[in-house]
């Protein structure tokens, strides 16, 4: 009717781009300016996920919640209360005993100084001398300084120790805070819970619950293995130092351990105490490299066997999103938010795969590839990198899949995607050129020997059974590209996968090279696949189709429309016209054209037409 207002169009608002840097800037003023406040909030939430699984696993055993979090939480703060007053300990000890080892300090810095003076450190040191010498020279007799006033001592003061006091104060404070927060966000989990997703609203339930449960699940994991690993790391370092004979290893090994908690950094700063302890303590040499080697080797055996066998290598971020990620909370929260760095940068990760308007930090800082193999070799040639989209190739050839696939998955998707960028004036014609030359430089890199596996993996079976085909008698199978130099290659794809297969392919490049007299003269069965890419050339495709129908009425002709694998109607609504015109199979990918022509071979007759030919039925129906 008119008149009527048509269906209102929902578009997704979206924030000017200074609105949306002044908000990011706000809320980076406010993690600064509000530490005192949310870093014992971040503390407490990260401890409640850490401490859930385990009340959690009480109540399963029929321990009311209560307890069973006021049980958790007393536990924790005593292992971490013992923790602190080892460490305490250790420290005051340790800061005792170091004037012993004062001589074999003395001695190492001799060691120093004498491959200083010999080597290139020495002879670089020399030449600075000699130059400033010569400077002094030209510059001529250095004026005296005025001598400054000698500065009035200033007055003693209680401040210092009062501001000591008061930030201890602050600091039991803030301790005291986190518990209670801790136990009190344990009890009230669930009406927490319910009450962010009524905030967030009931229209978005699903998505926030998601996106709960994921962060919940992802950062308790991840803290929990952690926790397990580097408690075992920490174990380790200890009863290695405690071996070799260096003071105070609990300490280092303790140390070692929490230190471990800050990605990447912590392991080298755990390492280099022990390290100049050892230098200090042991004479010679040999001792300190032992001990470096010990950290060494401790790290590269949890980094390679022990995570990825309990957790996996990461919690889902890159390794250069963690790294920034650190230098930020380090730069907001000091040594806190270099802890804090990996939870916080998983939860802005799931909440970026579940709100459409932050899924860029999904694309940023996540771990998981953000291409596809086919897009990322596409992408490559469009650089030119012959070099790099070569490796990609190779590297597909060895992975987990049929390395028959490279073709329907790497190169053929490349040719289309090109067609389609050339069509829409976003390639130049020497932009195709290059990406033609180099598929075909690449198809020829390729070996047939390892096509020969095929999908389900029986290569041997495949290989035994072309050599039957191979000799197959009044069988003749002919190749023809439609157009242009993109059928051509997908051509020649097809036949190295028929090479490997033990079936021979007569191969034109062109529909003219077909000698259709000597064809039709023939008596044995013919079979001829048209070679097209898509999206173009579809008129051709018909045309040429239809020219072999009518010269080879008996002949089976399978039309290989390749590139739409991924189109379903597209390729139906092509599939009707190609039958229509003539072709007896139309196939979107080389496999199943391999399929069918091997099929051909060992029995002419099983390959059946679906073309519809309403003519031909009409006839029938009306001589019945």
């Amino acid at each position: 009717m008119k008149g009527m207002p048509g269906p209102a169009v929902h578009r997704e608002k979206t924030l000017p781009p200074w609105i949306a840097l002044v908000s990011v800037g706000f809320v980076v003023a406010l993690l600064y300016w509000a530490q005192p406040v949310l870093i014992p909030v971040a503390l407490s939430i990260l401890l409640s996920f850490l401490l859930s699984p385990i009340v959690d696993g009480l109540q399963r055993l029929r321990v009311p919640r209560i307890p069973a979090v006021i049980l958790v939480v007393l536990l924790a703060c005593c292992a971490l209360g013992a923790v602190g007053w080892i460490t305490v300990r250790q420290i005051v000890s340790f800061a005792n005993d170091l004037p012993q080892y004062q001589d074999n300090i003395v001695e190492k810095i001799g060691d120093l100084k004498r491959f200083g003076k010999g080597g290139a450190i020495g002879k670089v040191q020399q030449t600075v001398e000699d130059v400033k010498q010569q400077i002094d020279k030209e510059d001529g007799v250095k004026t005296e300084k005025k001598a400054a006033p000698a500065p009035t001592a200033p007055a003693p003061s209680a401040w210092p120790l009062s501001s000591g006091a008061g930030r201890i104060v602050e600091l039991i404070a803030s301790a005291g805070l986190v518990v209670i927060l801790v136990i009190f966000m344990l009890i009230d989990r669930v009406q927490l819970r319910n009450r962010l997703i009524r905030v967030v609203g009931f229209g978005r339930m699903n998505v926030t619950t998601k996106a709960l449960e994921e962060v919940a699940q992802r950062i308790s994991r991840y803290l929990l293995m952690q926790s397990m690993i580097n408690g075992t790391y920490g174990l380790a370092v200890g009863l290695s130092l405690y071996f070799v004979g260096l003071p105070y290893a609990l300490l280092w090994g303790l140390l070692a351990g929490l230190l471990r908690f800050i990605p990447y950094a912590g392991v080298w700063i755990g390492l280099l105490v022990p390290s100049v302890l050892a230098w200090a303590v042991f004479s010679g040499w040999l001792w300190p490299l032992i001990v470096v080697g010990l950290f060494l080797t401790l790290e590269f055996a949890v980094a390679m066997i022990l995570e990825p066998l309990l957790y996996g290598h990461s919690a889902g971020v890159s390794q250069v999103a963690l790294l920034i990620a650190i230098a930020f909370w380090a730069w907001i929260w000091g040594p806190v938010g270099m802890i804090m760095a990996t939870p916080m940068t998983v939860c802005l990760v799931v909440l970026g795969k579940y709100i459409p308007q932050l899924s860029f930090l999904v694309v940023l800082m996540s771990d998981e590839p953000v291409m596809q193999t086919e897009t990322t070799y596409y992408q490559r040639l469009l650089a030119s990198d012959y070099d790099e989209a070569a490796e990609i190739v190779e590297n597909y050839l060895e992975g987990d899949h049929p390395p028959a696939q490279v073709y329907d998955q790497i190169l053929l998707p490349a040719l289309y995607q090109a067609k389609v960028d050339y069509r829409r004036g976003k390639l130049t014609a020497e932009d195709e050129s290059f990406i033609q030359s180099a598929t075909g430089d690449i198809l020829e890199e390729i070996d047939v020997e390892q096509l020969k596996q095929n999908d389900d993996g029986d290569g041997d079976a495949g290989a035994s059974n072309g050599k039957q085909r191979k000799h197959s008698t009044n069988v003749t199978v002919l190749g023809c590209a439609a157009r242009g130099r993109n059928d051509s290659l997908a051509l020649r794809m097809l036949e190295r996968l028929l090479e490997a297969e033990r079936c021979d392919i007569k191969v034109a490049s062109r529909a003219a090279e077909l000698d259709l007299e000597k064809l039709t003269a023939r008596e044995e069965t013919t079979l001829i696949c048209i070679a097209s890419v898509a999206p173009s050339g579809m008129a051709q495709t018909r045309h040429l189709a239809k020219r072999l129908r009518a010269r080879l009425p008996k002949a089976k002709i399978v039309v290989g429309r390749w590139g739409l694998a991924n189109e379903f109607h597209e390729i139906e609504e092509q599939r009707k016209l190609l039958l229509a015109a003539g072709a007896d199979q139309v196939t979107a990918t080389l496999m199943e054209t391999r399929a069918l022509i091997t099929q051909f071979y060992e029995n002419p007759k099983a390959l059946v037409s679906t073309a519809h030919r309403p003519n031909h039925h009409k006839d029938k129906s009306a001589k019945t």
